[in-house]
């Protein structure tokens, strides 16, 4: 069987279907290009309707007998596929869906069924938990994938292992909140952070998402685990709102105090921590004021980027029963939003001009370029020969809002 994924959404869907994917050729089944594809597999998300009509257009330049639907959209919402002609829905994708799948055709030697097509990048996803300890009143995710449940931390090593073994130099730990990991089977995310430290090999590790109100659960431990030259100095930490009384109507169990504080703490030890954060415009009830304290905020952490999301009702959540502001009113503050943070991320990446950087090439670019990861997980186009999984210095020579660039330094 050859077999195509197309996934949607989080680096945790990235990581089910990586996992996904992994499965299948272990059964001797061989991943292609989708015009060859025995079987298509979508793994959907639900966490926007843009996000949900995108999909759902996709599915249907799909539908037919190959197609196989897995994912978020699949599981919380799973009437809004219902007219998509498929040859099976899946829930969550994982190893399990994947044996699924495998059941309705022969397999063949796994040696003969692996990839032979060079690889673009030396990424690699482990996802250490599903769920999380939230209620975020807007939020369908928890739907679709529960409460916390953690990987235990011998598999989160073994798989850590594999990845090393094939060749990954850049290993990213994804969750809907990895702060959360391991708070209901005894241990946490610093802990499993040091067990990684005792990997032989050349790779380091992207630390995911985590919620304020968990981070600071484990802020000293969090510290210490920054400071090791294997982790990337790089944090992913969503706001949502510099508003209290928002940040209270959605759910979110902390104040801007305590984000501010956590910025603080952390940037007081590592001053060129990167971090990026999210914010949702257009919660029901935002007030311009609301907003403004937003921006507010944004001004005074300086994030390195800020993932803006209109909000968007999602059906069974409880933010869908109150008033939706008029789409205009959102986007007004999307746009003004998005312009504060370009800037803010312009001004920040100018002064990367003329450095000289260490950096780990982590993915083939565009063109006659790769692409490679400052110790602060900086994305760096580089010129020159750097071949995949090199360390190597770069002289930055150029910045915009989104990445630097520059050479290779010869030694």
């Amino acid at each position: 069987m050859k077999f195509y994924i197309k996934t949607f959404g989080c680096t945790a869907n990235f990581g089910n279907s990586q996992d996904a994917a992994e499965a299948l050729q272990e059964m001797g089944h061989t991943p292609s290009p989708l015009e060859e594809a025995d079987v298509v597999i979508v793994n959907t998300c639900a966490v926007t309707q843009k996000t949900e009509r995108r999909i759902l257009r996709r599915l249907r330049s799909l539908q037919g007998d190959r197609l196989h639907i897995a994912g978020c959209l699949q599981v919380a919402l799973p009437e809004s596929v219902d007219s998509i002609r498929c040859r099976k829905r899946l829930g969550m994708l994982n190893r399990s869906a994947a044996a699924e799948i495998a059941d309705h055709y022969p397999s063949a030697d796994r040696a003969s069924s692996m990839s032979t097509s060079p690889r673009q990048d030396l990424c690699g996803i482990i996802n250490i938990s599903e769920g999380c300890t939230g209620g975020c009143s807007y939020c369908i995710v928890r739907k679709a994938r529960g409460g916390l449940v953690s990987r235990q931390p011998e598999d989160v090593m073994e798989a850590a292992r594999k990845l090393v073994h094939s060749g990954c130099v850049e290993i990213q730990l994804a969750a809907q909140d990895t702060a959360a990991y391991g708070m209901d089977i005894g241990t946490c995310l610093p802990d499993l952070l040091g067990m990684m430290q005792t990997l032989q090999g050349n790779f380091m590790v992207r630390i995911g998402m985590m919620n304020p109100d968990t981070a600071r659960l484990h802020l000293a431990g969090l510290i210490e685990a920054l400071r090791s030259p294997r982790v990337f100095k790089f944090l992913h930490i969503p706001l949502q709102s510099g508003s209290d009384r928002v940040l209270k109507n959605m759910g979110r169990r902390y104040s801007s105090r305590d984000f501010l504080d956590l910025v603080k703490d952390l940037r007081s030890s590592f001053p060129d921590l990167s971090i990026n954060t999210d914010i949702i415009v257009g919660f029901p009830g935002e007030t311009e004021g609301d907003f403004l304290q937003t921006q507010d905020l944004i001004k005074h952490v300086q994030p390195d980027k800020v993932n803006v999301t209109r909000f968007s009702r999602r059906p069974g959540t409880a933010a869908a029963k109150l008033y939706d502001m008029p789409d205009r009113i959102k986007k007004e503050r999307s746009r003004a939003l998005t312009r504060l943070w370009l800037e803010i991320a312009a001004q920040r990446n100018l002064r990367y001009v003329g450095e000289d950087l260490a950096a780990l090439v982590t993915e083939r670019g565009r063109g006659h370029t790769m692409k490679a990861r400052a110790a602060n997980y900086q994305g760096i186009v580089v010129e020159g020969d750097a071949p995949l999984g090199a360390c190597i210095k770069v002289k930055i020579t150029g910045s915009n809002p989104f990445y630097i660039s520059g050479r290779v330094e010869n030694e």
